[in-house]
């Protein structure tokens, strides 16, 4: 499980790294992704070269992913490309999850015009411990009764990784064209995270 990070108050710029879960994630290779136990290229759409998942991620390239669902359909960067989105990167499971959703609904509700996706860590394997099968990650998602698409990204080896990001939660806005406008990590706890990215949220959905 990769570590999370929160700005507790009265100490705004202080960093609290809660390793709840286990030993930070090491980096994998570009070149093993495509074996990972977390990833099942059957599953993958068979037009679609899986390789993409792979590509390393180089600044000011629209970002490519190919994330895995617990509906099976994969979330798929392509179809989202038009459309201003932000990633969230977390984990079922942590203790600021809670925090996070109700700040997400207020971005979503605020700023509907911003497609946002909940991105999980966990593992996809049961014998790890921050494992959490398809069928149960289901029944959270419809009993919260999120509006967001909920995809995976087992132990944060197909796109965490490749955006260098390192705690989570984390967030990556991105432009109509696919390109990061902003990369945040960790939680601010001291104020609400709709206002922290008011701004930027604004610019990437104005007509290009």
């Amino acid at each position: 499980m990769l570590p999370t990070k929160s700005f507790p108050a009265g100490r705004s710029w202080v960093l609290t790294l809660l390793l709840w879960a286990g030993p930070v994630v090491q980096p994998v290779p570009a070149h093993n992704l495509a074996g990972h136990s977390g990833t099942d290229p059957g599953a993958l759409p068979q037009e679609k070269n899986p390789t993409v998942v792979q590509k390393v991620q180089k600044q000011g390239d629209p970002v490519e992913f190919l994330l895995p669902t617990p509906d099976g359909s994969p979330l798929d960067a392509e179809q989202l490309r038009g459309k201003a989105v932000l990633l969230c990167f977390t984990a079922h499971g942590s203790p600021l999850m809670r925090l996070l959703l109700r700040q997400m609904n207020t971005i979503a509700d605020n700023h509907p015009q911003v497609t946002l996706c909940l991105v999980l860590t966990n593992s996809t394997q049961p014998r790890d411990r921050d494992f959490i099968s398809d069928a149960d990650l289901k029944t959270w998602r419809d009993q919260l009764h999120l509006t967001y698409p909920v995809a995976r990204d087992p132990r944060g080896t197909l796109l965490f990784q490749r955006l260098n990001l390192s705690v989570i939660p984390s967030f990556v806005l991105l432009r109509k064209d696919g390109t990061v406008a902003v990369k945040r990590e960790g939680l601010d706890l001291t104020t609400n995270l709709a206002e922290q990215m008011r701004a930027d949220l604004l610019r990437v959905v104005q007509p290009d």
